[in-house]
């Protein structure tokens, strides 16, 4: 079928219906190759030519989706001029183009080759900056002359015995000039000098600052607000008439108003046309974006666990009742088709089961946000949540008993940025309530003895540092995040514990089109008045107090293996598996005298620590399609000082990323490696080896299943996994 299907695309798209007819006059440009360019970047350079190679759609047909790219000699010469030009500004002073050929390869298109003699690249000999002894000395930070200060700003972009480039000379300008600024020298000038020596090939740079009077802010003007209103606006800018003029401010000012979330267009402008002046006039110019907006979709899922279907509705207010507050309401009302899922979930198991029982579910969010909340850049949050969802496992039975929750949550806290927005600091409060009850359908609609609400309340500090070039789709950059909880039982929590999980992502871009990410994270959980069922090595598994601890552990333990996690497991995967005293089938025997307990027994248990580990090298492949390769691994272990190195769950895999206006819209498929689940252990017949060190009433470590035969999970998401 997939051989048939290929066929009859490859005839449609070679028959004309989808394929677009070359034209007759002009032939179609194949491809541009640079020859001995072989000391800049050829891919930046190539994107700056007006000749290219036309696009291939899925990087096999051209002239389908894409137009043609058309060669023509005149544009050719003005191309070979460009290079010439590009080269000089990367310090290649005596770059030639030697030689131009245009090679035909077939009747419609032709292949241009480009000879380039490069020649020696100039290296910056000296920089220099005149002595600014007329400034004040409490002009720098910390002590630092603003000489220095421009000096350093310089070195950023320059240094001596590298290679001079324009570009970094021309931002090298801008950088000092931008740091002058900060000092309070709002109408400062800077002029350079690259003096180039053919000869030696070296280059002596110098800059002039002149930087004129120390200024402050002038009057604050606000204009193009509608219904948002001014005071609200003046805080979030926080540029008060008399402050230290600086140029990051303006930019601070300029970014706190655009992540307000109320503007379409923020404009700052500050008036430096009278030097003689100390106060620098500011006018804001904004323009108000829709206030008001409804959302409308739906969405399916299917795994491992689960298939199941949702509604979305939602409507967001950015003003409601006046004060600039957000307030949003987001409804998700769905159904899950017990016990359709994706085969594979465990072995033997390779059908698709017919739906039976459906189990309804809701989501429901309410969330308002209050900015300039006792300062200009606070913003001050209030959350509630109520959510009823079945619990669900693979290789649950049609009539197993299952599981729901009503849960309710909410929490209050504070929001608060610094550094242009990077730095993002989250103090609240939270309380999380669950209260279990029974789908009908199973054999049994009986509660399990100690199956009782879990409440938790706790508050939490979150911060994160983020050092990306992008948001969306980062190629360069870091970033860093931490969670800190403490949960208690003076307001009537039912768990004591300290849990802790930081996390370090890391891009790096190794060509135009190929970035290299990684990240780690690292959970610890201190639990004080529960957990002990996870050392337990003789149990009763109906037991009430078994039953209560495992059920806190539901809401605090870490769990890992899914799309945002180790991607060659399903949902909770991976670490420590057995059985769940409130979801026990009724036809296998469970307890600990069972040496290997069936596979219907063994549920995720979770654990007290845990570790992820992930690589991924993406590639943009045509358009909007991106390509990956990944490398995840992982482990959950049962105590904090059981941090498991001989199980690192490691799973390599392949995905693709197909950008749209909402994230990237990515399907990953994760492979378990045979041998490198857990060493020492056949992992997938979960036959012990005697690994040191392992509880010898939990030796299994569960089964993730094959999806027909093969030890693989498959997972489709919207957004980056990280």
């Amino acid at each position: 079928m997939v051989v048939a299907a290929l066929i009859a695309l490859a005839a449609l798209l070679t028959s004309g219906c989808v394929k677009k007819p070359y034209p007759a006059q002009r032939p179609v440009v194949e491809a541009v190759r640079l020859e001995h360019a072989d000391s800049i970047d050829q891919e930046a350079l190539l994107a700056g030519l007006a000749t290219a190679g036309s696009p291939r759609f899925l990087g096999i047909w051209d002239g389908v989706v894409y137009d043609y790219e058309l060669y023509d000699e005149s544009v050719l010469r003005h191309d070979l001029e460009r290079i010439e030009r590009q080269y000089r500004r990367r310090g290649f002073y005596e770059a030639r183009v030697t030689a131009a050929r245009v090679v035909r390869t077939d009747e419609h298109h032709v292949r241009v080759y480009v000879r380039v003699a490069e020649g020696e690249r100039a290296l910056i000999r000296g920089i220099s900056i005149p002595d600014l002894g007329a400034l004040p000395m409490d002009a720098g930070d910390a002590g630092q002359s603003p000489a220095f200060l421009a000096l350093k700003a310089a070195t950023t972009h320059l240094q001596e015995g590298r290679p001079f480039d324009e570009d970094a000379f021309e931002e090298a300008k801008r950088t000092i000039a931008a740091t002058i600024a900060d000092l309070g020298y709002a109408y400062v000038e800077v002029t350079g000098k690259a003096k180039v020596d053919l000869l030696t090939h070296r280059v002596d740079i110098s800059f002039t600052v002149k930087p004129g009077l120390r200024a402050q802010f002038g009057k604050l003007t606000i204009s193009g607000l509608g219904e948002i209103p001014e005071d609200k606006v003046r805080a979030s800018l926080d540029l008060h008439e008399g402050r230290r003029y600086s140029r990051s401010a303006l930019r601070d000012a300029h970014d706190a108003l655009i992540e307000l979330g109320v503007f379409a267009q923020v404009e700052v402008v500050e008036d430096t046309s009278h030097p003689e002046q100390p106060l620098v006039p500011i006018t804001v110019r904004v323009t108000e974006s829709a206030l008001r907006s409804v959302k409308l979709g739906g969405g399916t899922r299917i795994d491992q666990v689960r298939f199941s279907n949702q509604l979305i509705l939602g409507w967001e207010d950015r003003n409601f009742l006046g004060g600039m507050r957000r307030f949003t309401i987001d409804a998700r009302p769905g159904v899950s088709w017990f016990p359709t899922r994706i085969p594979g979930g465990t072995p033997g198991d390779d059908t698709i089961l017919a739906p039976t029982r459906p189990l309804p579910d809701n989501s429901l969010r309410l969330g308002l946000r209050q900015p300039a909340f006792l300062e200009g850049r606070t913003t001050g949050l209030v959350n509630a949540q109520y959510n009823v969802y079945p619990l669900l496992y693979p290789a649950m039975g049609e009539d197993e008993l299952v599981i729901g929750y009503n849960e309710l949550k909410s929490s209050v806290g504070l929001e608060r940025s610094w550094w242009r927005g990077r730095l993002h600091l989250t103090p609240s409060f939270n309380v999380q309530a669950n209260f279990p009850f029974v789908y009908p359908g199973g054999t049994t609609e009986a509660m399990p003895p100690g199956l009782e609400r879990v409440m938790v309340d706790y508050p939490e500090f979150a911060a994160a540092l983020d050092l990306r070039d992008d948001r969306v789709r980062p190629r360069l950059g870091l970033y860093l995040a931490n969670s800190f909880q403490v949960a208690g039982t003076l307001f009537g929590g039912d768990v004591s514990d300290l849990r802790v999980q930081p996390e370090l992502r890391v891009y790096y871009p190794l060509g135009r089109r190929v970035t290299l990410a990684a990240r780690g994270t690292l959970g610890l959980l201190f639990p004080w008045d529960y957990g002990e069922t996870l050392g337990e090595s003789n149990f009763s598994v109906s037991s009430p107090a078994r039953t209560r601890d495992q059920h806190k552990l539901l809401f605090r333990a870490f769990y890992s293996g899914g799309p945002n996690s180790n991607r060659g497991y399903p949902y909770r995967g991976v670490g420590p598996h057995g059985p769940l005293g409130f979801l026990v089938p009724s036809s296998v025997r469970c307890d600990a005298q069972v040496e290997h307990p069936p596979r219907e027994c063994l549920r995720p248990l979770g654990g007290l620590s845990l570790w992820e580990a992930s690589l991924e090298v993406r590639a943009q492949v045509v358009g909007a399609l991106d390509l990956v390769a990944f490398l995840d691994a992982s482990d959950v272990a049962r105590q904090v000082s059981e941090f498991n190195r001989l199980a690192p769950h490691l799973s390599p895999g392949l995905g693709l990323r197909y950008a749209t206006p909402i994230g990237p819209l990515r399907l990953d498929i994760g492979y378990r490696l045979p041998g490198l689940q857990v060493i020492g252990r056949d992992y997938e017949t979960r036959v012990p080896a005697g690994v040191v060190g392992q509880d010898p009433a939990f030796p299994n470590f569960g089964n993730a299943g094959t999806i027909y035969g093969a030890p693989i999970a498959w997972h489709v998401a919207i957004g980056e996994a990280y």
